[in-house]
């Protein structure tokens, strides 16, 4: 009996010893096999974190040219020929815990009828944004918009006395605020305190008190709060449109009338109809309520004052996307 029990108590001894071995070794192997899936999704997060940081560059260049040429043509008319071209690019970049984005259109178009030569298309405008990241959509951020125009600008192809020119006006934007960004496609900015100044350069226009500034003076300073929104979108391979709403409330300066919101909305619609030919569409509404036009009455008599700008340019020709 005594032997019996001695070698079933060897029995059971082997089989908890060769258990806690397994259990030992599976244990480890558990934890081994845990360890290589957490080193790997690490890996995966830092590859993508990789991927995501440095710069993201997009743009579009075109150029588009129309021509009409009539000769004894009894119909009437008269010989046209233009030309329009825009640039846009989008450097964008990330890291970590900030991005900065930017975007510079450039467009400048003639159209020449009859001997005479005049602008279809002029505009310069550049924007920065710097965002530090505060969580995953929140950033703090600075923001400056450049805008302006390269040639004199008249109000018709007869008309001799500019009504604008480079600098004149000219419009420097910057302030702090906040920015709502979940992706580089859609950025929506606010700023409680924003700085808007505008440069009448051209001593003509400045001596007619062009544009709100002051006669004689150059600059018109205003103080408040400002409201920019930055779309872009690829619908598809060949189909790109980029929109971007300005919206601007003065609360400090010579005469703040808060109540009135300058807007500046720009839609820019890219179409890729092969490799190098492109349909390209161009909208600008601006509404400013230093900006005083003139206008006629249905009575015949003409007044002035802050009048809704529209401006479309459409065109097909060249194009390079990048």
């Amino acid at each position: 009996m005594q032997g019996g029990n001695l070698n079933g108590m060897k029995k059971i001894f082997y089989v908890l010893t060769f258990s806690l071995i397994y259990s030992s070794a599976f244990s480890q192997l558990t934890e081994a096999e845990t360890a290589r899936k957490l080193r790997e999704e690490a890996e995966k997060a830092a590859a993508l974190v990789k991927d995501s940081v440095g710069w993201i560059v997009n743009g579009s260049f075109s150029v588009t040219a129309n021509s009409i040429m009539l000769q004894n043509w009894q119909a009437g008319g008269a010989n046209v020929y233009s030309g329009a071209s825009i640039f846009n690019i989008t450097p964008i970049y990330n890291a970590e815990n900030y991005s900065w984005v930017n975007n510079l259109v450039m467009a400048y178009g003639l159209n020449r009828q009859e001997g005479a030569t005049f602008k279809m298309d002029d505009r310069i405008d550049f924007q920065s944004n710097f965002n530090y990241q505060l969580n995953s959509w929140l950033n703090i951020s600075s923001l400056v918009s450049f805008r302006t125009q390269f040639d004199d600008g008249f109000a018709n192809r007869f008309a001799e006395e500019r009504i604008s020119s480079f600098m004149a006006p000219g419009y420097l934007v910057g302030g702090i605020g906040a920015t709502y960004k979940r992706s580089n496609r859609f950025i929506a900015y606010v700023s409680p305190a924003t700085i808007k100044n505008t440069f009448v350069l051209d001593s003509a226009l400045s001596a007619q008190g062009a544009y709100g500034v002051t006669p004689n003076s150059r600059n018109l300073f205003e103080f408040g709060t400002y409201v920019n929104i930055f779309y872009r979108e690829k619908l598809n391979e060949k189909i790109n449109f980029q929109l971007r709403l300005d919206l601007f409330s003065n609360l400090v300066g010579e005469d703040p009338k808060p109540q009135n919101i300058d807007v500046n909305a720009e839609l820019l619609f890219f179409w890729k109809l092969s490799k190098y030919l492109s349909f390209n569409v161009a909208l600008n509404l601006i509404y400013d309520d230093d900006i005083l036009i003139e206008f006629e009455r249905p009575n015949g008599t003409t007044g002035s004052g802050p009048r809704t700008q529209l401006k479309s340019v459409l065109g097909a020709g060249f194009a390079y996307t990048f």
